[in-house]
């Protein structure tokens, strides 16, 4: 295990912080041991409604003018807007079975420490294709949960954005695309669980959920993902530690993709991947260019129409030029998956 960095503090988890586990990959090496990539956030909840209205402010928005059960959604989706990044704390890590703590590097500035562990355990049936682990925390309180998704050496590994992908998030229009992300039930795009649900049949298939949503929003998001029916994986999502930050910019986004479609390819070799995004930002391009760079490995890109344009746009020739044109795909909604 590598050393963790030093801090001032180095100590650790207290009782008034809390962890926020991101769900994981894992693989099984070729010594039978598990690696595990471990992601956490650990960070101080601090809920003042002063601190509510002055986000609105910020994101545009008026709380008075909000019903009810918006202003309840609102401050239950900001509340990790208002948490305290934790320096310094250092996690142990209980993978059950037997195996041993493993301690994670003190976290940093941002509150983010990450530890990619080789650990000697088994997957349990009952709760494959996850592996579950605990950060252990003092006294009497629950130790805290995390889950990470074992991801076969072979299969098909679909890749999929969030907003206007999965979720009508309406990103082209700001205020819009605050509304739905803070005030409003989130609303799944058509016919798209049950797509993800017909591939996820196959046993050997998994979802990696790549989205420039920061990780504040990974509770909510999750929730939606469940209650919509789509099949959980991986979540990847971008670091957001300020208010300046939380609506990223083109290049941020782009990099954040790239570089997260990168580390799936990078650590699974022998898969292939299915890429999935939508017309409403620069899903098409940044698709593109990894199905030039890789096109062995790219079964399929499929792009959810946001934007009204057909196959034969200016745009996606520029995008998907030199990618075979089998296998990159414009879906509109009510229309049947590509595969199909």
């Amino acid at each position: 295990m590598p050393a963790a960095p030093a801090h001032a503090k180095a100590e650790p988890l207290e009782p008034d912080e809390d962890v926020l586990f991101l769900p994981s990959t894992a693989r099984e090496l070729d010594n039978g041991q598990i690696e595990i990539d471990l992601q956490a956030w650990i960070h101080e909840k601090n809920r003042f409604k002063v601190l509510d209205m002055g986000l609105a402010r910020y994101l545009g928005l008026k709380l008075r003018n909000m019903s009810p059960a918006a202003r309840l959604r609102f401050a239950q989706r900001t509340a990790l807007f208002h948490a305290e990044p934790e320096e310094g704390t250092v996690l142990e890590i209980d993978f059950g079975h037997g195996a041993p703590l493993v301690r994670m590097p003190s976290s940093d500035a941002a509150g983010r420490t990450s530890l990619r562990a080789t650990v000697d355990m088994q997957a349990d049936p009952r709760t494959a294709p996850w592996l579950n682990f605990r950060a252990r925390t003092p006294g009497p309180r629950a130790d805290v949960d995390g889950h990470a998704l074992l991801v076969p050496a072979t299969g098909l590994s679909v890749i999929s954005d969030i907003d206007d992908t999965v979720k009508v998030t309406q990103v082209r229009d700001q205020q819009q695309m605050l509304l739905n992300t803070f005030a409003r039930s989130f609303k799944a795009a058509p016919g798209m669980a049950q797509h993800y649900q017909r591939m996820a049949r196959n046993p050997q298939t998994r979802f990696h959920y790549l989205s420039s949503s920061p990780i504040q929003l990974l509770p909510a998001l999750q929730g939606f993902l469940r209650e919509a029916g789509y099949p959980l994986g991986s979540m990847h999502l971008r670091e957001s530690t300020t208010l300046r930050s939380l609506i990223p910019g083109e290049g941020e986004s782009r990099a954040h993709k790239l570089s997260g479609i990168a580390r799936l390819m990078e650590d699974f070799p022998q898969r292939r991947f299915a890429l999935v995004g939508d017309s409403g930002e620069l899903d098409p391009e940044i698709y593109g260019a990894v199905a030039r760079q890789h096109p062995q490995r790219i079964e399929a890109v499929v792009i959810r129409d946001v934007t009204d344009e057909d196959k034969a746009a200016p745009r996606y020739a520029a995008a998907f030029a030199g990618v075979d044109a089998a296998r990159w795909h414009v879906l509109r909604d009510g229309a049947a998956w590509p595969a199909e």
